[in-house]
């Protein structure tokens, strides 16, 4: 890790401007198809939003608006990077690591009280959030932990819908110790017409609830960063505990909503 946050490579960032460009015409396209359904549109609003704020506001911190011009060329390339070699390899090692954390946090939590366990389960999205983060800076590609990000939730995706009998909306199944299990994932229900199948609720998890979030989380890291600088800098202490604050902040969302 100290070595990205040292120094970030120079070149070519295609992939994240095509991703981020796409991404509204992909919304467009389900969401016409879906705007007299209430609730699953509701969702797409919310997740819209958190994707267009947090990437409205590091463009302005990227623009000359605020006469930074060298923290804003530091933050332009802290982020945007193409996936080359060194991307791929942190995307399986990150896809390892999730499914690693959150399979070894459940197992261990397992035997703990009912009460206690849905703590355990929101230690380990904290934890998958924090191998989403070291991915992130040691590649300076958000195309990363959106991948990664997008794996796991259509991994559990898959679970819910094929075969795991839901036990208390969208976000809980049930297991073999009877334990209600919640792993963090929000499912929008927007298909082509008045159904949403497996392969549209894929795609939304890589294109906007993966995306949604990863953004948020960006834009809570240089908030950080400028908070303790006044300036974008890609290394140091503030960095790290302004990642951290980052997953600490996802994280609660999530706690919020599985209490909900």
């Amino acid at each position: 890790m100290a070595q990205s946050m040292l120094s970030i490579k120079t070149g070519t960032r295609v992939s994240t401007l095509i991703w981020v460009l796409a991404l509204p015409m992909i919304l467009g396209f389900f969401a016409l198809s879906n705007i007299e359904n209430q609730v699953q549109f509701r969702s797409l609003e919310i997740f819209f939003i958190l994707y267009l704020a947090s990437g409205f506001g590091i463009l302005l911190a990227m623009s000359n608006v605020f006469n930074v011009h060298d923290s804003a060329k530091q933050l332009g390339v802290f982020w945007t990077n193409d996936i080359d070699g060194n991307g791929l390899k942190w995307i399986i090692i990150g896809i390892i690591g999730v499914f690693s954390v959150v399979g070894i946090t459940l197992t261990i939590g397992a035997g703990l009280p009912k009460e206690t366990f849905l703590y355990v389960q929101v230690s380990s999205i904290f934890l998958a959030g924090i191998v989403m983060m070291i991915t992130f800076l040691q590649t300076n590609s958000l195309l990363v932990p959106i991948i990664v990000h997008g794996v796991y939730n259509s991994f559990v995706v898959f679970l819910r819908q094929t075969g795991f009998q839901i036990v208390g909306g969208v976000n809980q199944f049930a297991v073999d110790s009877g334990k209600e299990v919640f792993l963090g994932v929000n499912e929008i229900n927007v298909g082509i017409g008045a159904t949403a199948d497996l392969t549209s609720e894929f795609i939304w998890q890589f294109t906007l609830v993966a995306t949604a979030e990863e953004f948020l989380k960006l834009g809570i890291l240089v908030l950080g960063v400028l908070l303790i600088h006044g300036a974008f800098r890609n290394r140091g202490l503030a960095l790290i505990v302004s990642s951290l604050v980052s997953v600490i902040f996802w994280t609660n969302l999530h706690l919020v909503q599985a209490l909900r």
